[in-house]
């Protein structure tokens, strides 16, 4: 699963790295949480500056797009930054308290699931983050870890978002994480992990024109174990009411125990 993230990349670097039309504004965060409020990339309307995200009944637009490809062709759509709350509150539900218990959901069964199957269709997201916690039990207790790329590099997780409206008019947008089998790294800690997206795949996950999840069932797979490393932290992060560098900082005696060279 995912249930902790961070993201510390500068508010350029994220604009650079996701192709944003304007730099967002945002501190570093080294312990974001469910229930707060994080930062994703989603397709906006290219004919609009209102910056509102694509409406699923706007087949007419829909229609005007066309794959852009990856990486050295431009985004067949605009890109832009929105705050979200962390777990997802399906468009129908009576309830928001039911995004408490949707925080992830299993990739290989959103496009079907109720929750998320009209998400997955239409409102699909990345959420930044460059390094994310799990938990492993031992003799003290559950010794939390931080797993990151090497290098610690920006990556996108892949996620799904949407938009309720209370029977007061208000608006409520929220975003969930999506996850799938573990690598071997992974694999030591929890029996999930984050789908983490190559810069390859955005302009696929984010085209409005994909409308059929299972165009993009070869992206639902885990990310390759030997370009993530796992760190071993202190239990300061365990509180979510607690920030700043000291989350991430290695544990003295364990330092980095787990690697995606390890057996």
């Amino acid at each position: 699963m995912c249930g902790r993230f961070t993201l510390r990349a500068t508010p350029e670097e994220v604009a650079s790295h996701f192709r944003l039309l304007q730099v967002p504004d945002f501190s570093p965060r080294y312990n974001i949480g469910p229930g707060q409020m994080v930062g994703v990339v989603r397709a906006q309307r290219a004919d609009s500056d209102a910056g509102e995200p694509i409406a699923e009944t706007n087949t007419d637009f829909r229609k005007q797009i066309t794959h852009a490809g990856s990486g050295d062709v431009e985004p067949a759509v605009r890109l832009e930054w929105a705050w979200v709350k962390w777990g997802l509150v399906p468009h129908w539900a009576e309830d928001p308290a039911v995004g408490n218990r949707l925080i992830n959901a299993r990739a290989e069964t959103v496009g079907t699931k109720p929750a998320f199957r009209t998400a997955a269709r239409y409102r699909r997201c990345l959420v930044p983050a460059d390094g994310f916690y799990e938990w492993k039990a031992s003799p003290k207790g559950k010794q939390p870890y931080f797993i990151r790329l090497r290098g610690d590099r920006l990556f996108a997780l892949a996620g799904l978002w949407d938009q309720w409206h209370s029977p007061t008019g208000e608006i409520l947008e929220t975003c969930t994480v999506l996850t799938v089998e573990p690598n071997p790294l992974v694999a030591k800690f929890h029996n999930r992990m984050p789908l983490i997206l190559p810069p390859e795949a955005y302009d696929l996950w984010l085209n409005p024109a994909i409308i059929q999840f299972d165009k993009l069932r070869e992206w639902i797979r885990p990310y390759p174990a030997h370009e993530m490393e796992a760190v071993a932290v202190s239990s300061y992060v365990n509180s979510t009411r607690h920030e700043g560098p000291r989350c991430i900082e290695p544990v003295t005696e364990s330092g980095t125990l787990f690697d995606g060279d390890s057996s």
